[in-house]
């Protein structure tokens, strides 16, 4: 198991315990779009590194040392998603996997002076928080989209899936991008389509596109 593979799955263990804890072994695969088999197999080697704690057909919870790991790793990958979109001009579809190469690179003292240089800011361009110096812990922030109620008004908050780049564009096609209101109109029975209200127009999203997008309900 190489170093970086353990870090994504970290990182995309953290993100996903904003939505659910703990984390199912589907949640995981899919949002790194791999089979179940291979992600519990990895869950099992986070669990012996100390990194997770896990349990067969219950989930994974990230560990104090996994979420230490976690936020560190975050606060890098974050902060250059920052960079690469303000000052280079790359879209937010984009940044993902340059940062990806980044935050490997990168040590505490230069994503600090990275953070100074830009700010400080809270957020990436996905919306998803920057970690701050010390930070021990996430807050939700929020619910998926899915769990709105029907008439519910909210704004998107963040993308939790910010790995996929076809994924994003699709959400730009659609105009939800962070910061965008939204009604929740109706949800077809049995896992069906959910019809929302974004920007006055009726637009249609899967479930499980919906179940990536966190929303702050108005």
């Amino acid at each position: 198991m190489s170093e970086k593979t353990l870090e994504e799955y970290v990182e995309s263990i953290g993100a996903l315990e904003q939505l659910e804890s703990p984390v199912s072994t589907s949640s995981v695969a899919r949002l790194l779009d791999l089979t179940l088999a291979s992600v519990s197999e990895m869950l099992r080697k986070l669990a012996d590194k100390g990194l997770v704690e896990y349990e067969p057909y219950q989930g994974a919870t990230l560990t104090e040392e996994g979420r230490r790991h976690f936020l560190k790793l975050t606060r890098r990958h974050r902060l250059w998603e920052v960079f690469l979109n303000r000052h280079l001009g790359m879209g937010w579809e984009e940044v993902n996997g340059e940062a990806c190469k980044l935050e490997h690179a990168t040590s505490d003292a230069v994503a600090d002076r990275l953070a100074e240089f830009l700010g400080n800011p809270e957020t990436c361009p996905h919306g998803n928080p920057i970690p701050k110096l010390d930070q021990d812990y996430f807050e939700v922030s929020g619910i998926s989209l899915d769990d709105l109620e029907i008439g519910q008004f909210a704004k998107v908050a963040q993308i939790i899936n910010e790995r996929d780049p076809e994924f994003l564009r699709y959400l730009s096609s659609l105009g939800l991008i962070p910061g965008t209101e939204v009604r929740l109109l109706e949800k077809a029975p049995f896992a069906g389509p959910l019809s929302i209200e974004a920007n006055g127009f009726t637009k249609v999203l899967g479930p499980e596109a919906a179940r990536f997008i966190v929303v702050k309900p108005v």
